[in-house]
């Protein structure tokens, strides 16, 4: 509950008026009134004073003991996907400031929160400066550091550790990075597989396969990305045969582990560009670009493997009740966002520079733009 809605429980509960709290508290009755509709916050100074006659503790008032269920998180990670998708970056960041304010101790929210926002960011990237996307990357990276710096440990601050680290070595940060690393364990505990079998225990099976499911698909990504990450290193040192290996073994993961259709040629890809193949670049680019346009869901796999079935149900509750025509509107949004940021990417990055000159991938360029 965020510290408006405890005010106002509180007062109401001691069957006081607005006018009577502003007066002990020697305020105005507008201000009560705006701390109850959260559009402004009580000076730190009378936090004390506000908590003893609310007959409470300046804990409870700041909302510090409390934590949200994974469903209410999903829903507020839902609500700002949506802020962002139907008014853009910068309502989608007031609005997560706003929620963190409210909940500035559930560091598993601010971590999702965060998340949503860097996702976001690559997606809708293409409509923001080069000034206000550095702006925004700042913002997400001193999220990341507050929740490394106050979560317990656990997956929510070794998965804050993974993407600092990521966001430090791309700004070449590198001792930061190193020194966040090496504040992991070497095996972090998964306690999932227990809580699975716990929740197995009690009945609660659709939640213990939802939570199964999330663990195969998110170790499943990873694994992907570890082998392009050793196809570029195989790259670096010459040994292209190790890289073409390992491209293959990369498309055959994707595709056992039902990954999202730009899984499946991702190591080929890049196996591409780095040998500098024109026709393959220009097949796995074209694909690419298709892939988006078609509006495949982005973070979801095939709906019809087993291993996501209770993961395809709950996104299918989440859209049943659109009609045919919003589910077409959102799927063809997903692709106007999306394929600008990669037109970008490619039009900009020194990695496709060879491919600049060729007649084909202009007249891939124009086609997408045109789009």
């Amino acid at each position: 509950m965020p510290i408006s809605e405890v005010i106002r429980t509180k007062r109401k509960a001691l069957e006081m008026t607005q006018e009577q709290v502003a007066q002990r508290l020697g305020v105005s009755a507008p201000a009560v009134n705006k701390w109850e509709k959260g559009s402004s916050y009580p000076d730190i100074t009378l936090l004390p004073a506000l908590a003893r006659l609310l007959e409470t503790d300046v804990n409870t008032l700041l909302c510090f003991r409390e934590e949200l269920s994974e469903a209410e998180i999903g829903r507020i990670c839902n609500d700002l996907a949506e802020t962002i998708r139907s008014e853009g970056l910068k309502a989608g960041f007031e609005m997560a400031e706003k929620k963190i304010r409210e909940y500035p101790n559930c560091m598993k929210l601010i971590y999702t929160l965060n998340m949503c926002l860097d996702g976001s960011l690559i997606l809708y990237s293409a409509r923001e400066t080069d000034e206000e996307l550095e702006n925004y990357q700042d913002k997400i990276i001193a999220c990341y550091e507050f929740v490394v710096a106050h979560a317990e440990e656990g997956l929510t601050r070794q998965g804050a550790v993974y993407m600092l680290a990521g966001k430090y070595m791309n700004l070449e940060r590198y001792d930061e990075a190193e020194e966040i690393i090496r504040s992991l364990p070497e095996r972090p505990a998964d306690v999932r597989v227990l809580q699975a079998k716990l929740l197995a225990k009690q009945g609660r099976i659709t939640e213990a396969s939802e939570l199964l499911e999330k663990k195969v698909l998110g170790d499943s990504s990873e694994l992907h990305m570890t082998l392009l990450k050793l196809l570029e290193l195989a790259m670096d040192e010459g040994r292209e045969d190790d890289a073409r290996a390992i491209a293959r073994i990369g498309r055959q993961t994707a595709e056992l582990y039902s990954l999202w259709g730009y899984n499946s040629i991702l190591l080929p890809l890049e196996l591409a560009v780095r040998k500098k193949e024109v026709r393959e670049s220009l097949k796995y680019i074209r694909e690419m670009l298709q892939i988006c346009r078609d509006g495949s869901e982005r973070d979801m796999p095939d709906p019809n493997s087993p291993l996501y079935r209770k993961l395809s149900e709950s996104l299918q509750n989440r859209v049943k009740d659109m009609s045919d025509a919003e589910k077409e509107q959102r799927r063809k949004e997903y692709g106007e966002n999306l394929i600008p940021t990669l037109l970008r990417e490619l039009q900009t990055s020194p990695s496709y520079a060879f491919l600049r000159q060729e007649e084909e991938f202009r007249k891939l360029m124009q086609e997408y733009s045109s789009l």
